[in-house]
């Protein structure tokens, strides 16, 4: 569920990593919760954006939200919780770009909250420099 790929650019070495989390009906259910990945962007790293992608469109038979977040012992929220069929969830959209130093080492979480997902499939991922 969470892969990493790393660039080097610049004449100063920077290295910019991605980590990617994909949210799958067929495996995570659509159950009212939290899903997080397996993958943990350590302490210390620079969270630059958040970018995510509709594979599949969510579908739901009540009214559910969606929220990204990264979560450690403290929470760093990347989406706020909204409606699956917002445009947010439709198509590719960035939903964070304000660089943060993660505290601690962090997954990366999808919570579903209001009522079921019935289907769906979402990557996200999250650009950070460490």
């Amino acid at each position: 569920m969470a892969t990493i790929a790393t660039t080097t650019t610049g004449a100063v070495a920077k290295t910019y990593k991605v980590a990617k989390f994909q949210y799958n009906f067929a495996a995570h259910t659509g159950a009212v919760g939290e899903y997080l990945s397996d993958f943990k962007i350590p302490k210390g790293a620079i969270v630059t954006r958040c970018i995510g992608n509709a594979v599949d469109a969510f579908t739901s038979g009540g009214s559910a939200t969606v929220a990204l977040s990264l979560e450690g012992s403290a929470s760093i929220a990347l989406k706020s919780a909204t409606a699956f069929d917002d445009a947010a969830f439709v198509g590719t959209d960035a939903h964070y770009s304000t660089p943060v130093v993660v505290a601690t080492d962090s997954q990366i979480q999808l919570a579903v909250a209001a009522a079921a997902l019935t289907a769906g499939i979402y990557d996200v991922y999250v650009e950070y420099v460490y």
